[in-house]
């Protein structure tokens, strides 16, 4: 595999995984500085008493028959609307403890409750006008210190219930634990028939607790303190079985994959390890199909596993005629996953993309394209009229001769279909388009006579089209800033780039001479070990 495509990889890999946890990070910062993070583990003798285990409990009729696409800790707004549930905001939060009260790290902690008017996110919820405002599921995978915490609604009421929230606990090697959360002082308590099956007094009322007023919260807010104690010490657990969220492109991050492209796996116990191929694994010109005994199957056929983490996998799926949906699983040391159908196509184009979705695109000098400042540590420049440059993409097609999936590509090789791209209106002249790398794709272009600013870049092959659409910056030369298109260097030095996650031999892939293709420097080369990612 070129260095360019390790490059690429390697910077892509960081990226997907920034943007899975932006909004729980964006989320934590706003606890911060409404004052509230410390309220919720810091609570004064909570373990003076003996631990009692956790009661386990029936899950329901009502665990969502179809889970919701935001699935995060904040049940109170759906993705980015600005309309949240209606009802008494409710911080859930607790710990995840073994028999001897040790902290469980990796545990997933799901909930799903009734809404303030008391209905489920279910088809056959028994109230129907239900608040579409409000998420109703949501999960979240603890730390260190076995901590979970939600930000919801306190649950309404249903025929036949009393208020609760339902729990579902995974634990690394363990089978999955449910129980049910109940508000103290609730007068249906008494009489709620899933409750008091729980025979044991003390483990009752260990699913019982205060739903008290947050202190200087000016919207009455309520917390909610719930610690889960599960029937086993850590030293028994054995490796996790891994679970999958969502399967997406590789480049773009929307939903499915292509035959033979770049694809990445979300989910949670994953692998136990966090790390990319070395050179090394490379042997005979074959990419590995596991990684610290990780691999996945697409279809029932090998994937090349290029980077694994807890909660992330990049790969290059397999060849494959099949078109439509197909199920992909993860193996590690805890076993294999659960399936999970996604849609598998033969063409399914996307450009990779730096931050704020700028197309990568890089000069033959190996300077990058874009916005000032956009990359820390690495100098940024706009294109401008008559320039050319090079984009990256996965998911093209075939080229002509093809490499196999899961082969180091000897030589570079033009795509069998012709691609069109297209910058803002301009239908561009594509001086190269072809298979560079494993999985990936060069194209060498001319940046058109277009104003200063952003725009638009597409493209397709046959009659498939990119799904997302990323963007170029252009701007012409003033008096003052004169120069010859593509002699602007980096700033920065070989470590600063590297330490950005971003390697300058990229540009080596770019010929001066464009009309003949890429450089043979892209593919005859000695292979170098891949650095750690730097997530």
């Amino acid at each position: 595999m070129s260095s360019t495509t390790d490059t690429m990889m390697r910077h892509f890999a960081n990226q997907a995984e920034h943007r899975r946890f932006e909004s729980l990070l964006d989320r934590r910062q706003f606890l911060a500085t409404m004052g509230l993070g410390g309220i919720f583990f810091t609570v004064p003798g909570s373990f003076a008493q003996a631990l009692v285990q956790t009661p386990e409990q029936t899950i329901g009729p009502y665990y969502p028959d179809r889970l919701p696409l935001d699935q995060d800790n904040d049940l109170l707004v759906i993705n980015d609307n600005i309309t949240p549930a209606v009802g008494e905001i409710s911080w859930i939060s607790g710990r995840v403890l073994d028999s001897r009260g040790q902290p469980l790290r990796g545990a997933l902690v799901e909930i799903w409750q009734a809404d303030n008017a008391g209905a489920y996110i279910h088809s056959a919820s028994p109230i129907r006008n239900r608040d579409t405002a409000f998420q109703g599921y949501g999960k979240f995978t603890t730390g260190s210190s076995g901590e979970y915490l939600f930000r919801t609604v306190k649950p309404g009421l249903y025929p036949g219930r009393t208020r609760h929230v339902h729990y579902q606990i995974t634990a690394p090697g363990r089978s999955r634990f449910t129980t049910q959360l109940y508000v103290q002082g609730e007068p249906l308590n008494g009489n709620d028939g899933v409750l008091n099956e729980i025979r044991d007094t003390t483990q009752r009322n260990t699913v019982i607790v205060p739903w008290t007023a947050v202190s200087g919260s000016r919207i009455g807010e309520l917390a909610a303190k719930f610690d889960i104690v599960l029937g086993f010490t850590a030293t028994d657990t054995t490796p996790a079985r891994p679970t999958m969220i969502s399967m997406v492109h590789g480049a773009s991050f929307q939903p499915g994959a292509a035959s033979s492209s770049w694809a990445t796996i979300f989910g949670d116990g994953l692998s136990s390890t966090t790390r990319a191929w070395n050179a090394s694994e490379l042997v005979n010109g074959k990419l590995p199909e596991s990684l610290d005994g990780v691999s996945v199957r697409i279809n029932n056929k090998p994937a090349s596993v290029y980077y694994i983490s807890p909660k992330q996998i990049d790969l290059q799926a397999p060849d494959d005629t099949t078109s439509g949906q197909v199920q992909v699983t993860v193996t590690n040391a805890g076993g294999t996953s659960d399936p999970m159908s996604v849609e598998l196509q033969s063409l399914l184009p996307g450009f990779f993309l730096l931050p704020q979705d700028y197309v990568a695109a890089v000069r033959p000098d190996g300077t990058y394209v874009g916005p000032a400042g956009l990359i820390d540590g690495v100098t940024t420049t706009p294109a401008q009229p008559s320039e050319i440059v090079s984009l990256f993409g996965t998911g093209f097609g075939p080229a002509t001769p093809n490499t196999p999936a899961g082969q180091v590509v000897s030589a570079p090789a033009p795509l069998s279909n012709p691609v069109k791209i297209q910058i803002d209106t301009v239908l561009i002249e594509v001086k190269y388009a072809g298979l560079t790398g494993a999985g990936l794709y060069q194209f060498n272009i001319e940046i058109p006579d277009l104003p200063d600013g952003d725009h638009p870049v597409t493209a397709q092959v046959g009659a498939a089209r990119t799904r997302r659409i990323g963007r170029i910056r252009i701007q012409r030369l003033t008096s003052g800033a004169a120069m010859t298109p593509g002699s602007r260097r980096h700033s920065t030095s070989s470590s600063d780039l590297l330490a950005a996650g971003i390697d300058r031999r990229i540009g080596e892939s770019y010929t001066s001479s464009p009309s003949s293709g890429p450089s043979p420097l892209l593919t005859r080369r000695s292979l170098a070990s891949p650095r750690s990612s730097t997530r």
